[in-house]
Order: C-alpha cells, then sequence, then structure tokens
C-alpha cells in the first residue's frame, strides 16, 4: 500500500511539474528576451517615427492624448496607413499619381495597403476608407489615395528597455531618442498591446502610447 501511495504521489508531482513547464509564459507576468525587446522597439518606433506620441485607440481625446479607435472610420488610422506605407515602403507601394495635373498632390497609394496596415498595427478593420477629414489632407478616389510629400522633420525611435505582461496585456516602457543622435533622449513612453499574430507571425497589436518630457 505505501509503495502503491508513493508512485501516485510521484505521478501527481510529475503532472504538476509538466503543466507548470508547458504554461504559456505571459499569462500573469513575462520575462522577454533582448531579441524580444528589439522586436518591441522597433514596433513601438512605427507610431513615434510619424508623430504618433499619445495616444489610446479605446477611450476619447483628452488634452494631447489622441483618439485613435473608437471608430473604425477614424481619418487619423487613414493616415497612419499612407504614413507609414510613405516612410517604410515607398519604393513598393508609393507611386506617381496617373492623373494629368494631379490636383489632390503627386503621390497616390492603393487602399487595400492602408487598410493592411491599419489592420497589422493596430488590428482594426476599416470600414470607411472614403473619410477625407484629417490634419494632413488626402483624397480618396475610390481605389487610391491621392496625397502630397511631406517636408523633412525629426524623426524619433522608441527603445524598449523593460516589458512584462499580465492579463493578456503586454506593457513596454523606455526611451524615445532623436534618429540622427541617439543620446538625445527628451521623452520617456510607456506603451500598451495585446499579443497578436498577423500572417501566423506573433506580433503586438497597439492599444495605447503615452510619453513624458524628461
Amino acid at each position: 500500500m505505501k509503495v502503491f501511495v508513493q508512485k501516485v504521489w510521484l505521478f501527481c508531482l510529475t503532472l504538476l511539474l509538466c503543466s507548470a513547464w508547458y504554461l504559456p509564459k505571459g499569462a500573469d507576468a513575462a520575462d522577454f528576451s533582448q531579441a524580444q525587446l528589439k522586436l518591441m522597439s522597433t514596433f513601438v518606433s512605427n507610431f513615434t517615427e510619424l508623430g504618433l506620441m499619445n495616444f489610446d485607440i479605446k477611450k476619447g481625446s483628452s488634452g494631447k492624448v489622441r483618439h485613435l479607435g473608437g471608430d473604425p472610420s477614424n481619418p487619423e488610422l487613414i493616415l497612419f496607413g499612407i504614413m507609414h506605407n510613405y516612410v517604410n515602403n515607398f519604393k513598393s507601394r508609393i507611386k506617381p499619381c496617373p492623373t494629368q495635373g494631379c490636383v489632390h498632390g503627386p503621390r497616390v497609394i492603393d487602399a487595400k495597403y492602408v487598410v493592411e496596415s491599419v489592420k497589422k498595427y493596430f488590428d482594426i478593420n476599416l470600414k470607411n476608407p472614403r473619410v477625407k477629414q484629417s490634419d494632413q489632407p488626402y483624397y480618396f478616389d475610390g481605389k487610391l489615395y491621392h496625397f502630397a510629400d511631406t517636408d523633412g522633420e525629426f524623426v524619433y525611435y522608441a527603445e524598449v528597455k523593460q516589458a512584462t505582461q499580465k492579463g493578456g496585456i503586454v506593457r513596454m516602457t523606455g526611451d524615445i531618442y532623436n534618429a540622427d543622435d541617439k543620446n538625445d533622449r527628451p521623452f520617456t513612453f510607456v506603451a500598451t498591446a495585446k499579443p497578436y499574430k498577423w500572417n501566423g507571425k506573433d506580433t503586438w497589436a497597439i492599444l495605447s502610447l503615452r510619453t513624458t518630457k524628461r
């Protein structure tokens, strides 16, 4: 009988250890590798390089915080999709305006790329791609967005120094630095995102970003 109890106890202990071994990291908290922090830095930089420093995709705007996601037709989401591709996919996705005179600007991008970028980084499906009002004018002709070139401005990137995960939300903190001078770090930031799969790959969808001046 004693041997039987010992075997049962060992079996239960083995099950417990196996459960702990296979428990997905981040169920309550997570330690991220330097490689993962670097990927997070690139992820957050997709927003900071466009000047999107303070926003929340679910809550209304407050002060300098921009409201991006409550309305899937929000023009700022469309502008993100346009400018993200302008900065990162200029040669492959940005084309010269095919219309003579180009009254709406010399550049165009197919709307499918704008929709794709918004889905990739926000996990939001654009419902009204025809919205035209925004800080930077653009025009939608039913297939293409027409817009003007942008002037060169300071570009800022993000460096994620620490990240934790709890309740399915990843919290990333770090510095905002000048792309031309990595020692110029005028802001710190806190970003939240949810783990997300895009085209079968693990990534994140942004939820909020807050920056604070040093």
